[in-house]
């Protein structure tokens, strides 16, 4: 029965967008809880069981292309969570080891940047510049707003001098949605005592060593190209952060612990992340990187 509901919650939060829903944007969100809360409850397998059901209820109702946009951005992402989070092999001393929360974060990152790449790809050729493409589609939707009495004279030429860097901005909103979709459908698994993995602290999130390289490399690209290999270098750039992002974050938890108003410091640091998102999710970067040659945590234990 669970997982019948599952595969209809998730296919109907997902058709909500397509058919233009009141409030569609704010539950499309959660379309991957239900599965990810299935996978966490009941396993892998009953998340595949799950996710099959969501797709033929989107074809049904959505069509095939639908289906497999549904399969690409939502269901592949959601599997990959739940599959590598339950890994998990006996140690000497008899405990259970589980597949570190890094390498779950690395790998959904990772798939992320091969679906920007292939999408960025099928752009350059299908329309022979994905500069010109960005360009001419970021200039419709500024018409459209000056015809509505908008001024966007300004702001419009900020964001054709950024353009380069919507898709990672993209990309990066996408891993984030499935990091929260999958933090609370654990809670809710603990919470019910059905949860197949026991409680996961974000303080002991440890990175995998691939992850430096990769933003370095980047990120030197993103600052040196041009065109439309700068979509390719920006795009991956503001990927490679994303773990550095939750390393930073892991390392303000970790501080917390020491504090004995532990939840109410970090609801007030959320809360200022919120207010003053881009000046401190770059500072939070820049403290993740830090933390692999200062290893503060260590300090803090």
């Amino acid at each position: 029965m669970l997982i019948a509901l599952a595969a209809t919650a998730s296919a109907t939060l997902y058709l909500s967008l397509t058919l233009g829903v009141l409030g569609a944007p704010f539950f499309a969100y959660f379309v991957q809880l239900p599965l990810l809360f299935v996978g966490f409850s009941l396993g892998a397998s009953s998340a595949g069981l799950a996710s099959l059901g969501a797709v033929g209820i989107v074809i049904l109702f959505g069509g095939s292309i639908a289906a497999l946009v549904f399969a690409v951005l939502q269901i592949a992402p959601s599997l990959i969570a739940i599959r590598q989070s339950l890994l998990n092999r006996q140690a000497e001393d008899g405990s259970i080891e589980w597949y570190p929360p890094g390498r779950v974060l690395g790998q959904l990152v990772l798939y992320a940047a091969v679906v920007m790449v292939i999408a960025l790809v099928w752009v350059r050729w299908a329309t022979g510049s994905i500069e010109d493409a960005f360009t001419a589609a970021i200039g419709q939707v500024l018409d459209q707003f000056a015809a509505a009495g908008g001024q966007a004279s300004g702001f419009g030429q900020q964001i054709l001098d950024y353009a380069a860097i919507v898709p990672g901005i993209v990309a990066v909103s996408w891993v984030l949605m499935t990091l929260v979709n999958a933090a609370i459908a654990q809670f809710l698994a603990l919470r019910g005592g059905q949860a197949q993995r026991p409680a996961i602290a974000f303080a002991k999130l440890w990175l995998p060593r691939w992850c430096g390289p990769a933003l370095a490399l980047t990120a030197l690209a993103a600052l040196t190209v041009g065109g439309d290999p700068a979509y390719f270098a920006q795009g991956l750039a503001a990927l490679f952060a994303v773990p550095y992002l939750l390393q930073g974050l892991a390392v303000v938890h970790s501080a917390a612990e020491r504090i004995k108003a532990r939840g109410l410091a970090l609801t007030v640091f959320y809360i200022v992340l919120v207010l003053f998102s881009w000046p401190l999710v770059v500072g939070i970067v820049l403290l993740g990187l830090l933390e692999d040659w200062a290893h503060f945590r260590r300090r803090l234990a």
